[in-house]
């Protein structure tokens, strides 16, 4: 007797857990959210990218110094990641007249920015297009014009812009060029650089 009601408490207890379940499937997985459908993977090569990763650029290349109509050399680094549909970076910029050159540690005209941007960003397969706007942290020496061979020193805020246009060899790696300018109170220059780029894209093989 014990053993038959033990078989239909069993059946009847499987029964009501089906019809649960068939009135409220279980969800496996949470949803996906607004910018997670928007910033999806895509498959290239057989290789799965994640679009909207963040990404490294390094450059080097002419400049010119607006306020003293001089050229000079730039370098530059910069992290830039996105938070929901914003990019943000963060970054190095420095220009004198001779950067990596002989006679560098002699120069007394010199210029570098601490930078934190905000921007967009637009990406495709083989192309990354970039607009950043960004306060900056100056500090420098500017050569008197009516002075030869003597500076001021500058601590200042600026603002450098600047536009990125990269051609991806692959999805995450790349070359492009930067045109930027920086200005603040003291000091104004614009530039040229040739950068490289890489991106936290790759997610694996397919």
């Amino acid at each position: 007797m014990l053993k038959k009601f033990t078989i239909i408490t069993v059946v009847c207890l499987f029964t009501a857990a089906t019809l649960h379940a068939q009135q409220k499937p279980v969800r496996t997985t949470e949803p996906l959210s607004k910018w997670e459908r928007r910033f999806g993977k895509i498959t290239l090569n057989d290789k799965i990218y994640q679009t909207g990763s963040n990404w490294l650029t390094a450059g080097f290349g002419p400049g010119y110094s607006l306020t003293l109509e001089e050229r000079h050399l730039n370098m530059a680094v910069a992290y830039h990641f996105r938070y929901k549909p914003v990019y943000f970076k963060v970054g190095y910029h420095y220009t004198d007249e001779s950067f990596f050159l002989h006679n560098r540690l002699h120069n007394i005209t010199f210029h570098n920015d601490f930078v934190t941007g905000v921007g967009i960003r637009h990406e495709l397969n083989h192309f990354n297009f970039a607009f950043f706007i960004s306060p900056t942290l100056a500090y420098g020496s500017v050569e008197r014009t009516d002075e030869p061979n003597v500076a001021d020193k500058y601590f200042a805020l600026g603002v450098i812009p600047e536009v990125q246009l990269t051609y991806k060899f692959f999805y995450d790696v790349g070359i492009g060029t930067s045109l930027y300018g920086s200005f603040n109170k003291y000091h104004q220059c614009v530039g040229l650089r040739f950068h490289i780029y890489f991106s936290g894209a790759y997610r694996g093989d397919y």
